[in-house]
């Protein structure tokens, strides 16, 4: 066989190889988007919005197709519209290839939308035909119910590849933008702080946003920082105070925590002080971008994480005190001064009347007769030093009447309410106060055992006349010798003098007899 026969079979063999593999790399390549949009373009396109929450798994990156089910723990978000802008046109494949690699940061949307979409209804469902283009889409902030954070705006390529058949467009577009929803609350700690001038604690618990990052790539992706987060606490100035006193960088009455990690002031988070009149002032606690960080962190560690805030203070004064804070979960919520705002904790101070009387109704001066205040019965049995001194009373605890056999005891915690709700007497937050007389009126027996008393709602009244919640009544004395009260502290030397007496009497009956004998 001549050179030139076999050059020529070499030649068509290795074109029968080359044609078999661009026929292969065409079917295998029939589907990728650069042969699916050889199709015309549509020029409308059918594009539904399901605004949902943030469940607390990231889920799979959205096709433009219709899911059958959705996410677990999502629900849908009644009453938000969106708004559309078109940034650019798509009259041809290349157009529409180049678009995937824009991004809702490259345009000026300072201008009129060019369309919303319709508030979304209760199945967090609105729909809306979009001509042929490129689009960002955008949450209108101002329909964002409160405690939701804004979904971020996202680009929308007019028409959309099916991602099934890659051969043609999809006629109906499927977008599910997702929020968190953050939940906030308040509580107080006080069950143990009976007077006014205790300590104690307020707690601000929040959900920490689950905010999607933009560039997800699936389930496993991560959620990322919300771009701002602030707690606001009003402290009345005739009411709390915070303990120790406010210091710049050094504030041990005010502590963040996230997860199982503190957070640092000056580092995660600054805490500005607001004066706000006499009404006193606001804290601010505004988390900085490493406090932002720190919130990413635990809740990628644990989905329903939250960050708490403890602020201490010393109770001021009396009367019910309710206490409310504010948190601003992301930009939006500052701009459209919409913060999430709590429940409002409370604590309850009140006071006790005591109305001195004598026995002997011809006395007129029923000043002097002083008493302690004790929280426990063994205490007030010992009459130790542990009597309790509320901050708006005597500095050493001692209440005295007045002329008119007047005393109020003001500052002590309501008997019935702890921790921010009502108690009944059995509960163990509940306290009953023990009133011990530690001199009784000139010329008055004292009395013998201590007063059980509680403070509720309906004691301490003084307005607009005196109002004694109890009547506490001395024995004049009547002579000389003044028998004691029965359980009274001369009960014993009266036994002691008794007994003396009798041991006398043997003694001189003894000896008479025995000088009788």
């Amino acid at each position: 066989m001549s050179n030139t026969l076999k050059r020529g079979r070499l030649q068509a063999v290795c074109a029968l190889a080359i044609t078999t593999m661009l026929v292969m790399l065409m079917v295998l390549f029939a589907g990728t988007p650069a042969n699916a949009q050889s199709q015309p373009l549509p020029d409308n396109t059918q594009v539904t919005i399901t605004k949902l929450t943030q469940p607390e798994q990231l889920g799979d990156v959205a096709t433009g197709e219709q899911i059958s089910n959705l996410p677990e723990g999502a629900a849908p978000i009644s009453g938000v519209a969106f708004n559309y802008y078109k940034v650019g046109d798509i009259d041809n494949n290349q157009q529409q290839r180049d678009a995937a690699t824009r991004n809702p940061g490259e345009f000026d949307l300072n201008r009129s939308p060019d369309g919303p979409f319709a508030r979304t209804g209760a199945d967090g469902v609105t729909t809306a035909t979009l001509p042929r283009g490129l689009y960002v889409v955008v949450e209108d902030p101002t329909t964002i119910p409160a405690g939701v954070t804004a979904s971020a705006p996202f680009m929308l390529t007019v028409p959309l590849t099916d991602p099934t058949n890659r051969d043609a467009w999809l006629d109906h577009i499927y977008i599910y933008p997702k929020s968190s929803q953050v939940s906030v609350d308040k509580s107080i700690e006080n069950a143990a702080a009976h007077v006014v001038g205790d300590t104690v604690t307020w707690t601000i618990t929040a959900d920490i946003p689950r905010v999607q990052n933009p560039g997800a790539t699936g389930a496993n992706d991560q959620f990322q920082a919300p771009d701002y987060f602030r707690i606001d606490d009003q402290i009345q100035a005739n009411q709390l105070a915070l303990s120790p006193a406010y210091a710049a960088g050094s504030n041990g009455a005010i502590k963040v925590t996230t997860g199982s990690t503190t957070l640092v002031e000056g580092n995660h988070y600054s805490v500005n002080e607001v004066p706000a009149g006499a009404e006193g002032n606001t804290y601010q606690i505004e988390f900085t971008e490493a406090g932002r960080q720190a919130l990413a962190s635990s809740v990628n560690s644990n989905p329903s994480a939250q960050v708490r805030v403890d602020i201490v203070t010393r109770v001021q004064n009396t009367g019910h005190i309710e206490n409310t804070a504010s948190v601003f979960p992301n930009q939006n919520s500052v701009a459209q001064n919409r913060a999430l705002a709590t429940n409002s904790a409370e604590i309850r101070y009140g006071g006790f009347n005591v109305q001195k009387r004598s026995s002997n109704a011809s006395v007129e001066d029923l000043s002097g007769a002083q008493f302690r205040v004790y929280d426990s019965e063994e205490s007030a049995k010992k009459q130790g030093v542990d009597n309790l001194k509320p901050s708006i009373g005597p500095k050493d605890g001692l209440w005295t009447t007045d002329a008119n056999g007047q005393l109020s005891i003001n500052g002590l915690r309501y008997s019935d309410f702890a921790n921010g709700v009502a108690v009944d007497a059995n509960h163990q937050n509940y306290v009953t106060y023990y009133l011990v007389e530690t001199r009784a009126l000139p010329g008055h027996q004292l009395l013998a055992e201590p007063i059980k008393f509680t403070v509720t709602e309906n004691t301490g009244a003084s307005e607009p006349s005196w109002v004694g919640d109890i009547e506490v009544v001395n024995q004049a004395t009547s002579g000389a010798f003044v028998l004691p009260l029965t359980g009274g502290r001369g009960t014993w030397m009266l036994i002691l003098l008794g007994i003396a007496v009798l041991a006398l009497v043997a003694i001189l009956a003894r000896r008479r007899s025995i000088e009788e004998a």
